[in-house]
């Protein structure tokens, strides 16, 4: 019971502290406050601008405002959260990492959902086993249920556009999006109304609760510098997608560190010829701002985030090479401009 009661009260105490950092951002905000008595703690209090992302917003701000033609109001808007500058608020550094309170809120709701969870979990991994194998789908709308759960808790939901894409048969599909973020993975698993498997690197597989559930689901684990993993990873992908799976890869093989659309991996591209299978490119805008590399956990509850679900791309018969080009044409046009690769970045 008294352990009940400390887990409990440090909940409460982790609620009122974001709530309070919130409340005085806020304030900061809307009425011009300094803050004097947070600026005077031995924290990290208010943490600097990024002259980058100040300076890109200007850019784009600056193309709003010359642009003529019927893309203003998209740039506008981009503009606009571009110019929004996300404070960590109280922090500390933790193994070089930020970490603050509304992260490690978010760590333990996440986690908390994730253990109330497990006893649909299991009976649904048993029964599986037993009726579904190939596919695990009981196991997947439990873990689709977790994810929508906690990220709807911490007030966020992404919007996700081009659904008109995803046909109404049960067509397997190599979902191919931009990483930032380990949100990545809850917002394509709650909000986009498919189930799917993910290839993850063996250390998020390990994981208590959230990795087993992973591995109930029949999700991929691949260690990346293991060259027989690889080939593994390759034909558990291939064998995946062939048993009427959808599979998500992020081809770019890790999240980016500045946010920009990086270089693609070409075994994506093979696993997607090899079975078979059409890609669908996915734009997931925004997530960057909210966990940037330099975080551990999320800085704050995330807002203005974007899935954009790109029409198919058809890869029968075609060169790996030039629709790997394609995929990531896609996907960086639909990113927002501080998103984007550099220009004659290599692909």
């Amino acid at each position: 019971r008294t352990h009940g009661n400390l887990v409990s009260m440090a909940v409460r105490v982790m609620v009122l502290v974001t709530m309070a950092i919130h409340a005085a951002e806020a304030i900061k905000m809307h009425r011009g406050a300094a803050l004097p008595a947070l600026r005077s703690l031995p924290l990290h209090w208010p943490p600097p601008r990024s002259t980058a992302l100040s300076r890109t917003a200007c850019m784009v701000a600056g193309a709003a405002a010359t642009t003529g033609d019927d893309s203003s109001s998209q740039i506008s808007e981009w503009a606009k959260q571009e110019s929004l500058v996300v404070t960590k608020g109280p922090h500390v550094k933790v193994a070089g990492k930020t970490l603050n309170p509304c992260g490690l809120f978010i760590c333990i709701l996440t986690m908390s959902v994730c253990a109330c969870c497990y006893p649909p979990l299991l009976l649904s991994y048993a029964l599986s086993r037993v009726f579904d194998n190939k596919k695990r789908r009981m196991v997947d709308y439990i873990v689709n249920i977790w994810a929508k759960m906690s990220m709807l808790l911490c007030t966020y939901r992404p919007k996700v556009t081009g659904l008109e894409h995803l046909p109404h048969t049960d067509e397997a599909f190599m979902f191919i999006p931009n990483h930032t973020s380990f949100l990545d993975i809850f917002s394509m698993s709650g909000f986009v109304p498919r189930r799917m498997k993910y290839i993850s690197k063996i250390e998020i597989l390990r994981i208590p609760l959230i990795g087993w559930a992973m591995q109930f689901a029949g999700h991929i684990a691949i260690r990346r510098m293991d060259r027989r993993s690889q080939m593994q990873t390759f034909k558990d992908a291939i064998t995946t997608l062939e048993n009427g799976n959808s599979v998500v890869t992020f081809a770019e093989g890790t999240r980016s560190k500045d946010g920009k659309l990086k270089k693609f991996k070409k075994g994506p591209f093979k696993m997607s010829s090899k079975a078979g299978v059409r890609i669908i490119p996915v734009s997931i805008c925004n997530m960057y701002r909210w966990m940037p590399s330099s975080a551990l956990l999320p800085v704050a509850f995330p807002r203005q985030v974007e899935i954009k679900l790109h029409a198919p791309v058809e890869t029968a018969g075609r060169d790996e090479a030039e629709v790997s080009k394609e995929v990531f044409g896609i996907i960086n046009r639909g990113l927002p401009p501080y998103q984007q690769a550099a220009p004659g970045a290599v692909v």
